[in-house]
């Protein structure tokens, strides 16, 4: 409690001594630069009174965006006014000089310029915003009758008629099937000649064939291909036949 007495106290002295200070050196330009010296005291009030309004609608939480930004703006400017007028009255004073005629024009340019934007700062604050958009009802939309198409009868599609599909053939059984004749072998091929062929046959392969194989290079039968390829594997000597079961 204590500590906000003293920050007001303070502020209330720092302000009162300021604003006596300030409104002396004003009244003082005001009448060098031509006012009439029971007039002359309006042009710090003047100041002074917008200075105070535009600072406390720049820092009220109440204020439009717009409103807030041109207090903001017009506050500073009335400080910096203030402040340059004070500087240019103790300059004037200090050594003598008269005003020239443009500073007699800017002091009496002064009060209407801020009446013209005090005017406008209340016209932010008090006006209607500008992203304001009146409500207007919602028109309602008059029923619309839709016409109901007729029932349409329904054609049933027509369907092609299926291809015959012909029957399969009855699987042979195992009486139906008949082995197959073994490859006659031509006359007068003996084993000799035969294992030779075998092994050109098993050197161009790399390793000896199967009996299938054997049988169809060779046009042997199945019992004398694996005679061979046994024969082949293990080499023995064959006696010179010339055909396929007979000995000569």
């Amino acid at each position: 409690m204590t500590r906000a007495w003293i920050n007001w106290g303070g502020l209330a002295v720092v302000a009162l001594a300021a604003a006596v200070l300030s409104f002396a050196s004003l009244r003082h330009l005001a009448i060098v630069c031509g006012t009439p010296t029971g007039l002359a005291w309006l042009l710090p009030v003047c100041i002074d009174a917008a200075a105070v309004v535009a600072t406390r609608l720049w820092l009220s939480g109440e204020t439009p965006a717009e409103a807030r930004r041109f207090a903001r703006a017009l506050a500073l400017a009335m400080i910096v006014l203030s402040v340059a007028g004070n500087g240019a009255d103790h300059a004037l004073a200090a050594y003598g000089i008269l005003p020239p005629w443009w500073a007699v024009v800017a002091v009496a340019s002064v009060p209407p310029a801020v009446l013209g934007a005090v005017a406008h700062l209340s016209a932010l604050v008090t006006g209607r915003p500008a992203d304001a958009v009146p409500e207007v009802p919602a028109a309602v939309p008059a029923p619309v009758e839709v016409p109901v198409p007729e029932p349409v009868a329904e054609v049933p599609p027509t369907v092609a008629a299926p291809e015959p599909v012909p029957a399969p053939e009855p699987a042979r059984t195992g009486r139906d099937q008949r082995p197959r004749r073994p490859r006659p072998v031509p006359a007068g091929h003996t084993d000799a000649e035969l294992m030779t062929r075998l092994r050109a046959l098993a050197d161009e392969l790399g390793g000896p064939p199967s009996v299938g194989r054997t049988r169809t290079a060779l046009g042997v039968g199945t019992g004398r291909a694996q005679r061979l390829l046994a024969a082949l594997n293990e080499p023995v000597r064959l006696v010179s036949t010339g055909t396929d079961g007979g000995a000569r």
